[in-house]
């Protein structure tokens, strides 16, 4: 009975040990750690923050990049840049009214950012500026003159940011492609609410600062006052961060947060001071010290309570569980109804369990097998229709129909390239070829209503899309387009490499799309993302015309028709394999045709699948 008694104080002292001390312990660390969790606290909302301007502030770089060079590569505005001082009085009144209409409508459609567009023209020295207060307002201008738009007189540039006593400005240099002679650069203001909005999102601390600067270091609008704290100052002044993740570091005074934009013609830095994390810390140490200190007594009086109940049950079931043997998930035998009993009984049950997962898993690698064994049955067919489509060709030739014969052999083009290569990603020039042979098709079927019109820059053709991204919009182009159209139709494909991006752009003169449908596919495309993926391929406006992959083949000869549907699943590929700043752009209206424009980089760097 002593030993028992001796055991049991033993056990009980034990587990106040056990139980107690990493109590304290832990609040001994609670206590002086509190403040690193505090901080981490505010490190990881003062990041998601940033990221959050980050996205806000790509989304500006991303509309204005859009606007210039829908500016251009409006050929119509390029031509008329070359008549504005025409002698003849008609003409130029004319070439006004193109500039003043051009620019109108690509002012108002982006002024929830913009408040005023400048179009400079190098041959007359003159510019061209719409805003609020003027429809198109001509006037003499010398950039060399102007210290702002002196940079795009130094060489080509695509798009930076400048600081001006009237406000923000970005500027777009636009040079002739051959010699990369200046022809003139486009500029627009950026509204104030978008700086407010920048501040809005980013001060979460009353005391905090702010800090937008361009790509040479100089501030912008919504900025904070220059500091005080040398440290912080020598960060302002240092050089932008180099990559685009998010740069943290801390300073006597302040953590720094720093995050480059877009292709880093902004960069953002925060500023949080640390006297701001230590009021916030104290009220949680002091909590947690008294928090602590209960646990602490409450768990010694429940370790002598716990351990007086289960100190022998556990060691009966733990000298049970050494002697019991496992081989081949033999069960154990339940001696007792109690606690351990459970134990004992939960124990055979995971064994059954085990032996019923090692089952289903066996049975699961059979279908597995048997799946791909199907998987490759399957390929016999499209590979017999390829095989008979050449033999239609050669009986086509031998009986001197040789239209038959080309027809067959752009079908049997087609329906290899459907089930060839299952790279995620081909050459822009496979695609353009796949895409030409579809046009073959199209251009007999509507032979003499269809004028196929295609531009291709060579320097572009080495990038990379996704299998299926070109036709399926082309497709789209007959089906909800043309189609809808009467008369003759006109089809333009231009391939550009513009900077680190190619742009393909696919313009119709067809039916076009009502204000409320434009707006709803780009609604849809903003919000389906990639989990529209698994929807199918499809083209431009919606539909499912196109096929994903080579798998996909089977199951596009009954593809899902719906304007949007395709659209965003070519949308949510591009994003998915390069970044959600690329990816499809769409402009209507209703009578005046359709044009879309595919935006991918000009190299793959990383992103899901990444091309081959």
């Amino acid at each position: 009975m002593l030993k028992r008694t001796s055991l049991r104080m033993r056990l009980t002292i034990l587990m106040i040990c056990l139980t107690a001390l990493p109590v304290v312990t832990v609040t001994w660390l609670a206590a002086n750690n509190t403040r690193s969790s505090v901080e981490k606290e505010i490190v990881g909302a003062d990041t998601s923050r940033m990221l959050w301007a980050d996205q806000y502030m790509n989304e500006l770089i991303e509309q204005i990049d859009i606007l210039f060079y829908t500016l251009q590569i409006d050929q119509e505005l390029m031509r008329g840049l070359g008549d504005i001082d025409n002698p003849d009085p008609v003409v130029q009144y004319k070439t006004q009214e193109l500039l003043r209409d051009k620019l109108t409508s690509a002012f108002h459609a982006n002024s929830r950012k913009v408040d005023d567009l400048t179009l400079y023209m190098q041959a007359y020295r003159k510019a061209f500026t719409v805003n609020y207060t003027t429809s198109g307002l001509i006037r003499t201008f010398d950039i060399t003159a102007n210290a702002p738009w002196t940079r795009i007189s130094q060489g080509p540039v695509n798009m930076y940011f400048k600081q001006t006593p009237d406000g923000t400005y970005a500027y777009h240099g636009i040079n002739r492609f051959e010699d990369r002679a200046l022809i003139g650069g486009i500029s627009v203001r950026i509204d104030r609410e978008v700086w407010q909005e920048v501040g809005r999102i980013l001060r979460s601390e009353p005391d905090s600062l702010v800090y937008v600067l361009n790509d040479e270091g100089e501030l912008l609008s919504g900025s904070s006052e220059p500091p005080d704290d040398a440290r912080l100052a020598e960060v302002l002044r240092g050089p932008a961060p180099a990559f685009a993740a998010m740069e943290f570091q801390r300073t006597d005074r302040y953590f720094v947060f720093q995050k480059r934009i877009g292709d880093g013609q902004l960069a953002v830095i925060k500023a949080v001071p640390i006297s701001s994390v230590s009021r916030s810390a104290r009220p949680t140490i002091e909590a947690g010290i008294w928090t602590g200190a209960l646990f602490a007594a409450a768990s010694a009086l429940l370790s002598v309570l716990v351990s007086l109940g289960i100190s022998r049950p556990i060691v009966r079931l733990a000298r049970l569980m050494r002697t019991t043997p496992v081989q081949g998930f033999e069960s154990m035998s339940v001696r007792s109804r109690d606690e351990i009993g459970l134990l004992e009984r939960g124990y055979n049950s995971m064994m059954q369990r085990i032996r019923q997962l090692i089952e289903d898993e066996y049975e699961r690698e059979i279908e597995v097998k048997d799946a791909q064994l199907l998987a490759l049955q399957a390929q016999i067919n499209p590979h017999f229709l390829n095989n008979t489509l050449h033999m239609i060709g050669g009986m086509a030739l031998k009986k001197k129909a040789p239209e038959i014969y080309e027809v067959t052999r752009v079908i049997g083009d087609l329906l290899r390239y459907a089930i060839g290569s299952e790279d995620r990603t081909v050459p822009i020039a496979d695609e353009l070829t796949h895409t030409r042979n579809y046009l073959f098709i199209q251009e007999r079927r509507f032979a003499g209503r269809c004028t196929i019109s295609l531009q291709t820059d060579q320097n572009a053709l080495e990038g990379r899309l996704p299998k299926f991204t070109l036709q399926p919009i082309v497709e789209n182009v007959f089906e909800h387009g043309l189609q809808r159209k009467p008369g003759s139709w006109r089809l333009a494909i231009r391939v550009r490499r513009i900077g680190g991006r190619i742009v393909i752009l696919v313009q119709d003169e067809g039916a076009g799309m009502q204000a409320d449908e434009l707006l709803r596919i780009r609604a849809e495309l903003r919000a389906g993302g990639a989990r529209r993926l698994g929807e199918g391929a499809g083209g431009s406006g919606g539909t499912g015309g196109g096929v994903g992959t080579a798998s996909d083949a089977a199951s596009a000869a009954e593809p899902k028709r719906g304007r949007g549907i395709g659209l965003r699943n070519v949308d949510a590929r591009l994003k998915l394999q390069f970044g959600t700043q690329y990816g499809i752009r769409v402009w209507s209206g209703a009578g005046q045709g359709t044009l879309v424009a595919i935006v991918a980089p000009a190299s793959i760097e990383g992103g899901y699948g990444n091309g081959v």
